[in-house]
């Protein structure tokens, strides 16, 4: 008789046993469903992060490439309108000129303000006209000159645009193919300064058909992915922030060299309607007109020449203290403008 007794204990022992595992699976799922739930909470409140700063950096770049187009269409070619009006033009005379730059102001100079606005008028880009959100993006972020000599040489400029599509960072900065591709936030660490996405997160809700271990295993893994996710996601509005401050410097110097050059481009004309467009016959306060007009464009030249991110799309570092000394030699804080590397 005593083995019969022995069975239904050991069935009353299963029975807790799985009434427990039972209990356990449970929470395990309930463990699970709160942990992914946090996960996915992490991951939104990363991605919208980085998207709010992905649109202000680039509604600021194409801003700026606007603003470059505009001084081309504007300032530019009424300064090389009016400058080729003289004759005898002796720059080498004059010690601000030596102290601006490593080389005067000369012809070759002046040859490539030249060229980069014909390649504008060539481009259908002339006064009046404007350029589309992915080429005023790549005319903000690059050299406006590296960019004008490409589209010259028989590259549509209208594929300006062309060059935000094949640079994956402005790609994604324009909202373009790595988002509509379907890359998303991941794209976009991808491609901005090295910094790379962690594998993508498991599909969310799909716990539920598998044992509770598992899925809180499953849980456990997705949170610390997101949460790795997340990390890389401030690391990335940082880099975002740091291209906004350099681009808003760069815009707001550019617009102070324009305006200083607008004005001296108006007192060279009236020098030139005044004394005749013989630069030899100027008295020297005149000659000194021709002296600041020239320093100014040459300064916007600079401008124009120094780019805010680098073909990889990254900051170019040494930007931020090239606009500076722009600014301090505009506003005569300081005497030179060391040459441009490279």
């Amino acid at each position: 008789m005593a083995i019969p007794i022995i069975v239904g204990v050991v069935a009353a022992a299963a029975g807790v046993y799985g009434a427990v595992k039972g209990v356990s699976g449970a929470m395990d799922h309930s463990n699970a469903k709160d942990m992914n739930n946090d996960a996915r909470s992490l991951v939104e409140t990363a991605n919208e992060k980085v998207e709010k700063q992905r649109k202000v950096i680039n509604h600021v770049l194409e801003d700026y490439g606007q603003r470059k187009l505009r001084a081309f269409n504007g300032v530019v070619a009424h300064f090389i309108e009016t400058f080729e009006r003289l004759k005898n033009v002796d720059l080498g005379q004059s010690p601000e000129l030596d102290k601006l730059t490593a080389g005067e102001f000369n012809k070759e100079v002046l040859g490539g303000l030249r060229n980069d606005y014909q390649a504008l008028q060539d481009a259908g880009l002339g006064l009046g006209t404007g350029v589309g959100g992915g080429a005023a993006l790549a005319f903000g972020a690059y050299n406006g000159t590296m960019l004008l000599a490409s589209a010259s040489t028989g590259t549509a400029i209208s594929s300006l645009g062309g060059v935000a599509a094949t640079n994956a960072t402005l790609a994604w900065l324009g909202g373009g193919s790595l988002a509509a591709g379907g890359y998303g936030m991941a794209g976009g660490m991808m491609v901005l300064g090295g910094i790379v996405a962690g594998p993508a997160l498991a599909i969310f809700g799909h716990i539920l058909g598998s044992k509770g271990e598992t899925a809180l295993n499953d849980a456990k893994s997705n949170l610390e992915q997101a949460e790795t996710l997340a990390k890389q996601a401030e690391l990335m509005v940082i880099k975002l922030q740091a291209i906004e401050k350099v681009t808003s410097l760069a815009n707001s110097t550019f617009s102070k060299v324009s305006s200083q050059l607008r004005r001296t481009v108006g007192d060279l004309k009236k020098t030139i309607d005044q004394n005749g467009e013989d630069f030899q016959s100027y008295p020297e306060e005149n000659k000194a007109t021709v002296f600041m007009a020239v320093k100014f464009a040459q300064l916007l030249k600079a401008m124009i020449d120094t780019p805010i991110l680098d073909e990889d799309g990254n900051l170019v570092l040494s930007t931020e203290k090239r606009i500076q000394d722009v600014s301090a030699v505009a506003s005569g804080q300081k005497d030179a403008l060391d040459p441009i590397a490279g």
